[in-house]
């Protein structure tokens, strides 16, 4: 008889890193234009865009200098 092996829970890591859910109050103005230019992948285009900011940012610019 073999001995009892654990049970595995959820179906394991995934080949990406997971996504953070949060809530963001944004502008009529904001969600009208994603709308009308993204109106299949608003979110993906606003994570897109929000990511390489964020990037450029901290990409060469030493700590305290602003703009």
């Amino acid at each position: 008889m073999e001995p009892d092996k654990p049970k595995r829970k959820g179906r394991g890591l995934g080949k990406k890193p997971a996504l953070f859910s949060t809530s963001l109050r944004l502008s009529r103005e904001i969600v009208e234009y994603f709308a009308l230019h993204h109106p299949t992948s608003k979110q993906a285009k606003m994570r897109e865009i929000l990511a390489d900011y964020v990037r450029n940012q901290t990409s060469g610019v030493p700590s305290g200098t602003e703009y």
